[in-house]
């Protein structure tokens, strides 16, 4: 049973003789009681165990529910064609039509409402393939795609703009720190840049636009690794992050609230059930709480923010043995590590176009930024069109909205008519809004203006820095968490 509340409170302010009013909402609050909300944070459930039993598994999230494919139940080499759907909301497990090649160890992507299955095994050792198989939920039907150009097992996936990028893995007897990247749109593949590590049985998670590439292993199981990668594609480049805090291998990674975790793995001959959490702002780490079951080799995904850890193993001894044991987490809040605050108020803009800016006021009792936008029309007037003050290319833009944490979304006004210091005609705001912002500060200096006005069908980016340093003393001591 579900319980809601939902209220909403509008005033009108007014600046001045400005004559220019905006909605504030002071309180908009929806709360609504299910036992999966109400799961505490930091913590590890049992759900509801696979069907099939297996190791080397592979899964994608797709419209809330998880596909867990392939994989093999353990005692021999066989990949198999099994595809389970899990359902979080009704804690249940529904078959569905298997995927054409029976495969261990490949990797996922998910663009666009369908699930891509990469590389892995197949049926005769440790032959590595490059066969793409794509699968449709909506008609719970698959296809074949383009074959990866390098064929590999081990590897680890990411997606990052509906781009999927695959790294690492082995063909039995080579590492590769090979980057290939797959975009369904084209159904075609890119060699990018490699990593500096050549590694197999790594994690791959996406956050914020670049790719996190950690841990794996040289040998399967007396050389692990506790690296962490970082790829950036707009640069096509390879960056160092800190070190994971546990070196291990055939672990998963997944990405909540801009946090990635490193989940599971094996550190030797066994499985462990460590998983840390990495902030990629701080670049640094720290454990969080252990999974319910010692695993490797297994799969996971994530649904409305909560990590789901399907199958796996917990022995890579002879014969291996598949489990169907999962279990669902519940990640702690993320905190940011900049809090919005008075000391925010003042004159930003970006050095690459002065004489445009932003005056930015924060309304710490109402929990509101207000913005005036000093900027020009999309286009230069006529030659002719005269201004008795100012430029007529002018445009008057205001935003205003809430803010959480460091990030505030507005939504952008216009005003027009109004004559200089006159009462009348009275200038006009459309309350409807014009479009819509969010600035996102990353310290008390820097922060990012991201903006898309609807009715021009415009939309782009504004890195901005502070001009006046008077309330830099104030924002660094406000702005901890």
């Amino acid at each position: 049973m579900n319980h809601s509340i939902c209220l909403q409170l509008f005033v009108w302010i007014s600046f001045g003789s400005m004559n220019y009013r905006f909605p504030v909402i002071i309180a908009g609050i929806m709360l609504i009681y299910t036992p999966a909300t109400m799961a505490q944070e930091d913590t590890w459930v049992s759900v509801s165990p696979m069907p099939t039993a297996r190791e080397s598994v592979a899964a994608c999230a797709v419209s809330d529910k998880i596909y867990a494919i392939g994989g093999f139940p353990g005692g021999g080499d066989n990949g198999i064609t099994t595809n389970e759907r899990y359902d979080p909301a009704t804690n249940s497990w529904s078959t569905m039509a298997p995927m054409p090649t029976g495969r261990r160890m490949p990797v996922t992507g998910t663009v666009n409402g369908r699930c891509y299955v990469i590389g892995g095994r197949i049926t005769d050792g440790r032959t590595p393939r490059d066969v793409v198989e794509e699968y449709d939920p909506a008609t719970n039907s698959w296809r074949t795609r383009a074959s990866m150009p390098t064929k590999r097992y081990g590897h680890a996936a990411a997606v990052i703009d509906g781009i999927i990028y695959v790294v690492g893995g082995t063909n039995g007897s080579v590492l590769f720190g090979t980057l290939e990247a797959y975009d369904p749109a084209s159904d075609s593949w890119t060699t990018l840049k490699p990593m500096s590590f050549t590694r197999a049985l790594l994690a791959a998670a996406a956050v914020n636009g670049k790719m996190y590439a950690m841990g794996g292993t040289r040998d399967g199981e007396s050389v692990r690794y506790k690296f962490l990668e970082i790829y950036d594609p707009v640069t096509d480049s390879w960056s160092q992050g800190s070190d994971m805090p546990v070196a291990k291998f055939s672990l998963t990674a997944e990405a909540v609230n801009g946090r990635v975790y490193a989940i599971g793995g094996a550190d030797g001959p066994g499985a462990i059930n460590d998983v840390a959490e990495y902030n990629p702002t701080s670049d640094s780490w720290r454990e969080v709480s252990p999974m319910l079951t010692r695993r490797a080799r297994f799969a996971s995904a994530v649904v409305n923010d909560r990590i789901y850890a399907i199958g796996g193993t917990t022995s890579f001894g002879n014969p291996h043995v598949g489990m169907n044991l999962a279990e669902q987490y519940t990640p702690a809040a993320a905190t940011p590590d900049f809090l919005i605050n008075a000391g925010i108020d003042d004159a930003w803009y970006n050095p690459a176009t002065p004489g445009q800016g932003f005056l930015v006021s924060v309304l710490p009792v109402i929990e509101q930024v207000f913005v005036a936008w000093f900027t020009f029309d999309t286009g230069r007037p006529p030659e002719d069109v005269q201004a008795i003050l100012g430029d007529p290319g002018h445009r008057w833009l205001t935003a205003q909205g809430p803010y959480s944490g460091n990030m505030a979304n507005l939504t952008i006004f216009e005003t027009v008519g109004g004559v200089f210091d006159a009462a009348e005609p009275p200038a006009v705001t459309d309350l409807g809004g014009y479009g819509v912002m969010t600035i996102e500060f990353a310290d008390c200096n820097n922060g990012l203006v991201s903006y898309e006005i609807t009715s021009l069908g415009i939309s782009g980016e504004i890195p901005v820095e502070r001009i006046v340093l008077d309330n830099l003393p104030l924002c660094e001591i406000l702005a901890s968490p």
